[in-house]
């Protein structure tokens, strides 16, 4: 199984829409069952000091971690540029699902890893942080990862339209597969 993760909590951002079009260009091209995870659903979450301790971990987290992390063989992880880095959501999310059955979630999974951002450099700088933080928890991250600059310009109503931004997608999907 394979999961996409729009790493913000943000509600209608590009990075949503960067994500979802992974999504829709890996169920077309794997054989394997592709989900979508959007961490818009830990909104309503309140970051209790428990969410350290298995046994009081939210009942959301848990859910979220047996459907969509531990089954999950792959993940791409869609993050975008938040002052410098990655989102603390996507932080506080690997630190959630780190509490409980460690080395079934996280350990020997494939992540790639997209950058999205307005301005110039695609989180690049973002993408290297998260990339040491999945490496500490045993990952394996696929070195090419994919940083998107202007991302703006590439969206219109919603959509991911630029074609050869569409085509990078395609490209950066079949390489991994």
């Amino acid at each position: 199984m394979i999961t996409i993760i729009s790493a913000t909590n943000r509600p209608n951002s590009n990075t949503e829409i960067f994500a979802k079009y992974y999504f829709q260009e890996l169920k077309k091209k794997s054989k394997e069952e592709v989900k979508f995870l959007s961490l818009c659903e830990l909104n309503e979450i309140i970051t209790p000091a428990a969410m350290y301790e298995a046994d009081h971990q939210h009942d959301k987290i848990r859910n979220i971690q047996d459907a969509f992390i531990t089954p999950a063989d792959r993940l791409v992880i869609v993050s975008p540029e938040y002052n410098g880095s990655f989102p603390g959501i996507l932080k506080f999310f690997i630190d959630a699902v780190s509490i409980r059955n460690y080395k079934a979630t996280l350990s020997g999974k494939n992540a790639l890893l997209v950058g999205v951002a307005t301005g110039r450099a695609g989180n690049l700088r973002g993408l290297g942080h998260l990339t040491h933080v999945l490496m500490h928890v045993g990952m394996h991250v696929h070195p090419a990862q994919m940083p998107y600059s202007s991302v703006g310009a590439f969206i219109e109503k919603g959509k991911l339209t630029d074609k050869a931004t569409r085509k990078t997608v395609r490209n950066h999907i079949a390489g991994w597969l």
